[in-house]
């Protein structure tokens, strides 16, 4: 069994968000801080929900559940670093 909580919480039938919150907070609030976004809460909620929407994409990457949240996470991001539209 993988030592990662990550790993561990993606790997069960069913996500259990009580455990993946604090597995996820120590890599989701420091992205957060070095892209300077304004609302780290919500940043974390997006991926967090990206991340149970998208699991099975996950098991098919074969990567690493840290490396995969970490790249859903740049992708939510960019999407907040980018300027609105006028």
């Amino acid at each position: 069994m993988s030592r990662c909580p990550l790993d561990a919480c993606l790997r069960l039938p069913t996500i259990e968000v009580p455990l993946l919150v604090p597995a996820a907070a120590p890599l989701l609030f420091p992205l957060a801080r070095r892209h300077a976004l304004p609302d780290p809460e919500d940043f974390a909620y997006q991926v967090l929900s990206r991340v149970v929407q998208e699991r099975d994409c996950w098991f098919r990457s074969e990567l690493p559940a840290r490396a995969w949240v970490c790249g859903l996470a740049m992708q939510v991001a960019q999407m907040h670093a980018r300027p609105t539209s006028a």
